[in-house]
Order: C-alpha cells, then structure tokens, then sequence
C-alpha cells in the first residue's frame, strides 16, 4: 500500500515536472482544458451515465502531449431506483497527434485511470468502489483561424474494461495552449 502511494506521487512529480526539463524547447507549451464529460458505465443489466466537469493540465511537445484530467460529478445517474454517481475520476494521459501541423487533429490517447463510482438504492447503506485500470481512445482537436492558441475538441475513451463492467467517457470542451 505504501509503495503503490509512493509510485502514485512519483509518477505525478515526475509529470509536473516535464514542462522544466523542455523548456527551452521552441514547440513546446503548456496547456489547460475545461470540458464536460458523459461517464457511461455499462453492466450485464444496463447502462448509466452520469454527467461530469472535466479539468485538464498538459505539456505539449511537438507530436506529443502529457496530461493530467481531473474529473468532478455535476449530476448523477439511476437504473431501476439504483443511484450511480462518479464523485470523482483522474487519469494520466499520453496523446499521440498524427497531424499536428493541420487544422483539424487527430489524437491517439493511451494512459492509466482512477474512477470511483458510487452507488446507492433504497434501504440499503451507499458503497462506493475504485476501478483502475489501462484508459486508451481517440480525440479530435479544430484550432480557431482567430485565436490559434484555442482549440476545441472531442474525446472518446475507454477509461475501464472488467468482466462485468465496461468504464467508457465522451468528453467534448475546449484546450488553451500558453
């Protein structure tokens, strides 16, 4: 338990960290993303979707992005009187850009997620439970002929896959590089 903590902040460090070890790198730029997100969350029995606020922090370098999305619950879901809420979801991201010099980008989005989900229904105590796991995707980013530095873009990610349990998000904001 120690160890996994440990790794966890050291992880994080080392990603806050990348925007001074490039610095000094002409294409390089930090970024900031605001954005809703449409958890869905798909059982054996049926599907959820509750609805979150998506922040994201990022280092761009050429072709490749790093980012950090932090995910809060703006409203919950139910299924047959079952309550499903998403308190809070963070993932640490990779973003390949196929295209970086186009208007229109493609990403290719491979990383690792946290989501907590949880859940409720009549009589019975609240439980909530921590899914973890490898999170991959496709994101698409339009940049503004105006304003270069503001993009808009669209998500959709896998963000967990269990045997019983599917964690899938469709994100759709903006992106504004320094």
């Amino acid at each position: 338990m120690v160890i996994k903590l440990k790794l966890k902040y050291l992880i994080l460090l080392a990603f806050l960290g990348l925007p001074f070890l490039f610095s000094s790198t002409a294409n390089a730029e930090v970024y900031i993303g605001l954005a809703t997100t449409q958890i869905q969350i798909k059982t054996n029995t049926g599907s959820t979707r509750p609805l979150m606020a998506d922040a994201r922090f990022g280092y761009r370098l050429n072709a490749h992005k790093f980012e950090l999305a932090v995910m809060s619950s703006v409203k919950d879901d139910n299924l047959n009187q079952l309550v499903i809420d998403v308190p809070i979801a963070t993932s640490l991201l990779y973003r390949y850009t196929t295209n970086p010099r186009s208007p229109i980008r493609v990403d290719f989005i491979l990383g690792y997620s946290q989501v907590d989900i949880k859940s409720s229904y009549i009589d019975i105590p609240e439980s909530t439970e921590t899914f973890r796991g490898v999170s991959f995707g496709i994101g698409f980013e339009q940049s503004l002929d105006s304003i270069r530095q503001l993009k808009f873009k669209i998500d959709l990610m896998q963000m967990y896959r269990g045997d019983q349990l599917d964690i899938n998000a469709i994100t759709l904001g903006f992106r504004y590089e320094f």
